[in-house]
Parts: C-alpha cells; structure tokens; sequence
C-alpha cells in the first residue's frame, strides 16, 4: 500500500523502482496483447481469403501469401524479444516490491520500533534478492537472445 507521508529514503527508492517497472511491464503487457490481436486478425483474413471463390483468383493468392508472411514476420518478432516473459518477469518483480513496500508501511504505522533498523536487518536483504534475482533474469535474457 502506497503512503506519500513516509519521508524515508528506503521508502522512495521502492516507489521509484516500483514505478519504473511497473511502466515496463505495462509496455511489454501493451506489446504482448498487441501481437496477439495482430496474429488474431491476420490468421482471420488468410481463412476468409483461403475460402475465398471469386474470380480474381491470383490476386487473392498473393494477398494470402502476404498476410502469411506478415503472420511468419510477427511470430518471430513475438519470439525474438520474448515479449510474454518479459512482461511475467516484471509483473513478479511489482509484486515483491510491492509487498516489501507494504511491510515497510506496516512497521512505519505501527513504529514499534526504529524503522530504520527494521529496514537495514529485515527489509533491505529482501530488497536485494530482488534485484539480484532481476538483474540475473535480464543478463540470461541477453545471453538467450545472443546465442546462434
């Protein structure tokens, strides 16, 4: 849960964070469901052309040809920037700094204790699996798209 009344600094680096990811999954999710309507579309107007009995039978032949090849084009795209995984890495990454975010809400409401002793031993070492964990995924991404 979101709190602009904490002033901590641990606190407005998860926010960054959680915002700047938040924007890249909501552009690879865009791109995801973008390609998929494309792929919809195109493989709707290759069945109607497919079917087709008019008497431009050529035309309709490269016009079939075309829209295969727009279909073969988009696939790859889709394939090569792996658009479904990126968009699952960033919504996971979201949800654990969004539940570290929470947690630190919770200390800072309930100031049971120093929060930042709470953040330095309990909050922070989660913070940086997080990030280990993202940037190992990014760095394996690279490496997969590199390969021959």
């Amino acid at each position: 849960m979101k709190n602009p009344e904490i002033e901590h600094d641990f606190y407005k680096q998860l926010q960054r964070d959680i915002d700047r990811i938040d924007s890249k999954s909501d552009k690879y999710r865009n791109i995801y469901y973008l390609l998929r309507v494309l792929l919809i579309g195109l493989a709707f107007i290759i069945t109607v052309l497919s079917g087709w009995n008019g008497k431009e039978g050529e035309d309709i032949l490269n016009c079939v040809l075309i829209f295969g090849a727009l279909t073969t084009v988009i696939t790859a795209i889709d394939t090569l920037f792996q658009t479904e995984t990126k968009k699952n890495t960033y919504r996971l990454m979201l949800v654990e700094l969004r539940e570290i975010r929470s947690e630190l809400v919770f200390y800072h409401m309930h100031q049971d204790s120093d929060l930042d002793i709470i953040v330095k031993d309990k909050l922070f070492p989660k913070y940086q699996a997080i990030m280990a964990y993202s940037k190992s995924l990014i760095e394996q991404e690279n490496e997969d798209s590199q390969k021959p």
